[in-house]
């Protein structure tokens, strides 16, 4: 796919200037290059997919970032790690990209992060018991007529777990509607915003958390599998 500009992250020490010996952590202990070549795992998993919903546009764009920064300190955590930005720890490989839909502001941003040893299940659980505690998502100071209320999204069972939820209401006054949604496959973290202003559609947004899931997978690789 020709022009594809993908927004990944790699964190490690290295790569931040650190010693370039590799990244301690209690579990793990990976250098630049398993980095790099997780990270080339990642965006390749996000290039030509061709099982994206109809009507979502196959030429992905830089990775999705929030519209707006929540009050509540829950929302806004989970809003950035659904964001395009660094990973908040060096034990993890991040990349990101976002597709366009057909409806009015259609857009789904998607994140792969790969995290070592059993780092992702604990991962997982913060954010879905955070997802949980994002009950009304309104704007901080600036953000006028902002205001979502949030509510269960049912998308079955995928991949190793999935948190999901609903959040319907107003972004500078106009309706919009976001599906927040992370997915834990393995030691990937996939998460998934689904957003428009028009009334969107779950199956569309469930259909997106399984395509995903299943390239993650599918592929049958983890970055520990890289170290020696």
């Amino acid at each position: 796919m020709r022009g594809i500009r993908v927004v990944a992250v790699a964190v490690v020490c290295g790569l931040l200037g650190g010693v370039s010996a590799g990244c301690g952590t209690d579990e793990t202990i990976y250098g630049e290059a398993e980095a790099r070549t997780e990270l080339e795992r990642l965006t390749g998993l996000l290039r030509d997919v061709p099982d994206l919903p109809e009507g979502f546009s196959d030429r992905p764009r830089g990775g999705w970032t929030s519209p707006f920064r929540p009050a509540d300190r829950a929302c806004a955590r989970v809003l950035d790690t659904a964001g395009s930005g660094r990973p908040a720890r060096p034990s993890s490989v991040r990349a990101a990209v976002t597709y366009h839909g057909d409806a009015l502001g259609e857009l789904a941003g998607i994140g792969l992060t790969t995290y070592a040893g059993s780092a992702a299940e604990r991962r997982f659980a913060v954010l879905a018991s955070e997802l949980g505690r994002c009950r009304t998502v309104a704007g901080s100071e600036g953000a006028r007529d902002t205001s979502l209320t949030g509510s269960p999204l049912e998308l079955g069972e995928i991949g190793d777990a999935v948190a999901a939820k609903r959040l319907r209401g107003r972004l500078d006054g106009y309706p919009y509607e976001m599906h927040l949604v992370f997915v834990r496959a393995g030691q990937t973290l996939i998460s998934l915003v689904h957003a428009g202003m028009t009334g969107l559609d779950a199956g569309r947004t469930a259909r997106l958390a399984r395509s995903f899931a299943g390239r993650v997978r599918g592929d049958g690789r983890s970055l520990n599998t890289l170290v020696p």
